[in-house]
């Protein structure tokens, strides 16, 4: 017997990825080098594998990068299903109930994601906007002086920098 099953959510983002597990409690373990022999799966396990804390007849359900997108590998019949957690009252459900939870864990993790890349990007514009009110202001300074002005610089009330060009004649 086999089954494919579709999610609506195509899982691309490991970090989100891997938050939406923590969520939903399937506790991932990324695979390394370092952990890759503590742990046995009849189908193998590669370097970069994200193990949860589900197994079946074959061994630890685990997501695995296809292309551009993590995929579950598990046991299509569902064999031995069966969740090793140290979450107290966590039962295993069928894989069609457990990637739509992840799914839509995964959606809600995927707009926090949304809001920090659109803040981290905020504060970049902010600091090249910030950058470049000093290297003008920097311009005009050197500017003025080497034209023989003394500058005396201020700041108003707006926070706008003000500078006050004076020579003696």
């Amino acid at each position: 017997m086999s089954a494919v099953i579709k999610t609506v959510t195509p899982f691309v983002i490991e970090e989100v990825l891997i938050e939406a597990l923590l969520v939903v409690g399937a506790e991932p373990v990324k695979i390394t080098p370092s952990n890759l022999q503590t742990v046995s799966h009849r189908g193998g396990l590669v370097v970069g594998d994200i193990l949860t804390n589900r197994s079946d007849f074959y061994g630890p359900q685990h997501f695995r990068q296809n292309g551009d997108h993590w995929i579950l590998r598990h046991d299509s019949s569902e064999m031995n299903g069966r969740v090793s957690s140290m979450l107290t009252g966590k039962h295993y459900s069928k894989v069609g109930r457990f990637l739509e939870e992840v799914g839509s864990a995964y959606e809600s993790t995927y707009a926090k994601h949304l809001e920090k890349l659109a803040e981290q990007e905020r504060i970049r514009l902010e600091e090249e906007r910030k950058a470049r009110v000093e290297a003008t202001r920097q311009q005009a300074i050197a500017k003025a002086k080497s034209q023989g002005y003394s500058v005396k610089e201020t700041t108003n009330s707006k926070g706008q920098i003000q500078l006050v060009l004076t020579r003696m004649v």
